[in-house]
């Protein structure tokens, strides 16, 4: 009996490693939409070759393949799609029954440099939907992630070297070390707290492994704790390593605080 549960757990484990390393990120081109029956019907997809696709020119998110589907992981949500004869076809909420195909554009960049370490990024990005994903068509577990649930899961895939699993680590953990983040985040500078060791640890791991959102992410809990000159540092720098979110994220508060001083000369 015991052997016959050591088998199946055996053929389990197998299974998972084999789903995973069928992952890739060699996906190049520009995708235009061929319909307007989805949500994000104008949105464009354009996928450099190494697991980064630029969205609506506006963000970047992560994405992998395997056998015939496409998942992209943009901020806070998820995308999957069928691939069928170089068409993308969406499949889960917000793209669902949108249709995509390649165009020409000669601005798509493939920075396929180094195809061991991309496909081994691909392997971890689907493990990671693997143990995370649901069941419904949103494919996302948000509520999982906000709860705690999949910490465990984070905190192994990003010392393996998963970006994502780390910035979910340092959303988590910036809640955990700052209190009143979501009820009253207006209170935490008077508190004058330190920047904890552990959240600048895991800012510099996500940046070492090539992720610019670090700096992002860094940069916000600077802000939160009322260090704006450190803030605005960090965001400069994240800029100019190529984070789109460090420059709206700036641009955001610049402008909120001009009108805050607007309402205070009222």
């Amino acid at each position: 009996m015991k052997k016959n549960k050591l088998f199946r757990l055996l053929l389990m484990v197998y299974g998972c490693v084999l789903s995973a390393q069928g992952a890739d990120n060699a996906l190049h081109g520009y995708y235009g939409a061929d319909n307007d029956k989805t949500l994000y019907s104008s949105f464009s997809f354009s996928f450099d070759g190494n697991g980064k696709v630029l969205i609506a020119d506006m963000d970047y998110g992560d994405f992998f393949t395997r056998n015939d589907s496409l998942i992209i992981y943009p901020d806070k949500s998820i995308f999957i799609f069928k691939i069928k004869k170089d068409k993308l076809i969406g499949i889960s909420n917000w793209v669902e029954k949108g249709v995509w195909s390649p165009r020409k554009d000669s601005t798509s960049i493939n920075n396929r440099l180094n195809p061991i370490d991309a496909k081994k990024k691909a392997e971890l990005l689907a493990e990671y939907y693997d143990k995370t994903k649901k069941s419904s068509k949103s494919g996302l577990d948000f509520d999982a992630l906000v709860s705690g649930k999949t910490n465990e899961i984070n905190e192994k895939l990003c010392q393996k070297g998963l970006a994502k699993a780390c910035m979910n680590l340092f959303g988590l953990k910036m809640m955990e070390y700052t209190p009143d983040l979501l009820s009253d985040p207006g209170k935490i500078p008077s508190k004058k707290l330190k920047a904890h060791p552990e959240l600048i640890l895991l800012s510099e791991r996500i940046i070492e492994l090539g992720e610019p959102e670090g700096y992002t992410v860094l940069g916000s809990y600077y802000y939160v704790l009322g260090l704006k000159e450190k803030a605005f540092k960090t965001w400069d720098e994240g800029e100019k390593k190529g984070s789109l979110k460090s420059a709206r994220t700036k641009a955001m508060v610049e402008i909120q605080e001009e009108l805050n001083q607007e309402d205070q000369k009222k």
